[in-house]
Parts: C-alpha cells; sequence; structure tokens
C-alpha cells in the first residue's frame, strides 16, 4: 500500500480538490483500488461511503482523538489488506501538528499552492518544517508543493510568470527541488469532480486526473496496472479530441 498526503495550513488551497483528483485518476485510469480519507469532517460521514465514484471515501471527524486514532487504524488496516491499494490522505486547514504526524506515515506528501504571495508563502514555509519534521524522524517520505489551479499555457501563464512574487518563488523551488514536475490547471470544472453530494466528471477531466496519476506513481516508483480504455468520444460527448486538447491549451 502507498500513502499520499495532501497537507497543508491554507484553507482554501485546494486539498480536497487535488485528494479527488489523484483518487478519480488512479481509480478510474487504471484500476487501482484507492481510498480516500477526509480527515476535517465535521458530522458523521459512514466509512467506506461510495457515491457515483470509482474509489472508496472513509472519514474521522476531527472530533475525538481516541475516536479518530481507532477510525483511523481500522481504515489503514483495511486499505492495506489490498494488493497495490492507494490511501490518500486530505489534510485540513491550520493543523501543523496534525499534518506533522501525517506526513511520517505517507510515502508523497503534496501541499497545494494557489498563486497568491500567501499562498506561495504559506506553501513554502509548510514544506520546510514537513522536511525538518521527516528528517528528524527518520522517514523516507518525499515532499513536493503542487501548483494548483495554475494557468497552463498561453498569456495568462505568461503573465502569472512576470509577477515578482511568483519569479522570486520559481527560483527558490528550481534550487530546492521543492516543486512537483506537474501542476493542476485551473479548470473550474475540477470543483464539480470533488462535489461530495452530486460528482460529475468528463472525458477532459478523466484526461487530467488520469495524467496527473501517472505523475505521481512515477515518482514514487509505483508500477501502474494497463491503463483503462475511458470514454470514447461520441459517446456522452460531442467534442472530438482536438477540441478538448485545445480547450486545455486555452486554459
Amino acid at each position: 500500500m502507498k500513502v499520499i498526503g495532501c497537507l497543508g495550513r491554507k484553507g482554501g488551497s485546494g486539498k480536497t480538490m487535488v485528494s479527488h483528483l489523484l483518487a478519480h485518476g488512479l481509480a478510474k485510469g487504471y484500476g487501482v483500488f484507492t481510498n480516500l480519507i477526509m480527515t476535517d469532517v465535521r458530522e458523521g460521514m459512514p466509512t467506506n461511503f461510495v457515491a457515483k465514484r470509482d474509489y472508496l471515501i472513509s472519514s474521522i471527524t476531527n472530533q475525538n482523538p481516541q475516536q479518530d486514532s481507532l477510525e483511523l487504524s481500522k481504515i489503514v488496516d483495511f486499505t492495506s489488506k489490498v494488493e497495490n491499494s492507494v490511501l490518500i490522505i486530505d489534510g485540513g486547514a491550520n493543523r501543523a501538528n496534525v499534518d506533522a504526524v501525517f506526513a511520517q506515515f505517507c510515502d508523497m506528501v503534496l501541499i497545494p499552492a494557489g498563486t497568491s504571495v500567501e499562498d506561495l508563502q504559506v506553501a513554502e514555509s509548510d514544506y520546510w518544517e514537513l522536511t525538518n519534521t521527516i528528517q528528524e524522524a527518520g522517514a523516507d517520505t518525499e515532499v513536493f508543493i503542487i501548483r494548483n489551479r495554475w494557468p497552463g499555457v498561453g498569456k495568462k501563464r505568461e503573465a502569472l510568470l512576470k509577477r515578482d512574487w511568483v519569479k522570486r518563488f520559481m527560483q527558490k523551488a528550481e534550487k530546492s527541488g521543492m516543486l512537483f514536475p506537474d501542476f493542476v490547471p485551473d479548470m473550474p470544472s475540477l470543483l464539480d469532480m470533488a462535489n461530495a453530494d452530486d460528482p460529475k466528471t468528463t472525458p477532459l477531466i478523466d484526461s487530467v486526473s488520469t495524467r496527473f496519476a501517472e505523475m505521481v506513481s512515477l515518482r514514487m516508483g509505483m508500477e501502474l496496472p494497463p491503463k483503462r480504455k475511458l470514454m470514447q468520444y461520441g459517446l456522452g460527448t460531442t467534442k472530438k479530441p482536438e477540441e478538448e486538447e485545445k480547450k486545455l491549451e486555452t486554459i
């Protein structure tokens, strides 16, 4: 079993969305048994609750430490019994101590970061704090900052990279190796995929999530099963592949 944590103190950074994107890509794109743990749920939610998804969703309520520890142990034990499974931890905001504990048990930690000055400053601070904690604990966890909802190409990307705080961040990131080689594109439709009540996906989301899952697995040295044949164009969509690709390039 591989364990991946989407952690970080910044609220609204996209930890939940990145967690769902990765889980969707692994489960639907490659058929990997994937369990996503929601660790900041305020109300009770059935363990291994499935709602229109190819992966499982489990939860701990973050209300009673002893109960949470017990539930977490059950989830880990359940998931680990499946060969080549993946457990994804969706962290909560402003829980540095909890993140430090989770990080030591992960094979990889992804810290989502948006494009604002605050987003990048907090993500960078989290990166160094978690890296130091992991080194002191003697763990082998890899930690990366994942750019979340960043424009991929075109004028938006050019304008973003010209901003002083972004240039400074990118220079430091390149020297330190803190940056994950892939990024999550600025696609509003990704929020629909993470919708708890009515998750929706499209062929474009399937493609983005599968590629993201492939990049994460490659970095961890995890061998994936053969890629599944996803929805064909013409079945459920009227757009041709080149039209979808053009749409992605303009985001």
